[in-house]
């Protein structure tokens, strides 16, 4: 994990950042490097477009990852969101562009946190009272996620 705070299971960049290697001869040129935000789900999109399955009828969450590297497109930003249970705790997360607010619940008791991940990636200083409308904004796309996704096991 280096200088990212976290370990497995909870969101913080520790937990959730983790380099992906992909090899593909001919179809993807050695040592380009991207800093593209990605999560697993973006897989699946690659993998049906590389399979031949024609994805425009199917709703995925991801985007073809593999095909922004081989295109060497421009990176974006994007909104993810986490949400990790262990007994007892629940850790939950969004990032949207460079900000991201990471909470845990755990008996009973919330601790949240605000980040820019493009001058803290180590997650080191909290920007609640600096930015509370952004702490506010991002808490309101967490919840209207946290309805629509319910999180069953």
């Amino acid at each position: 994990m280096g200088a990212l705070r976290g370990a497995k299971g909870s969101t913080l960049e520790g937990g959730i950042r983790v380099p992906m290697i992909a090899r593909w001869p001919g179809k993807i040129e050695a040592g380009i490097t991207s800093k593209q935000v990605c999560a697993t789900f973006d897989l699946t999109h690659s993998f049906l477009r590389i399979a031949g399955v024609t994805t425009n009828k199917i709703l995925l969450d991801g985007i073809d990852i593999i095909e922004h590297l081989t295109s060497n497109a421009e990176n974006f930003p994007r909104t993810l969101f986490w949400r990790g249970r262990r007994g007892e705790r629940t850790w939950t997360a969004i990032r949207d562009g460079d900000h991201k607010l990471v909470t845990k619940l755990e008996d009973g008791k919330q601790q949240t946190w605000l980040y820019d991940l493009s001058l803290d990636e180590g997650e080191a200083f909290d920007l609640r009272e600096r930015m509370p409308g952004e702490s506010q904004r991002l808490d309101g796309l967490l919840q209207q996620w946290e309805k629509e996704v319910a999180p069953n096991r």
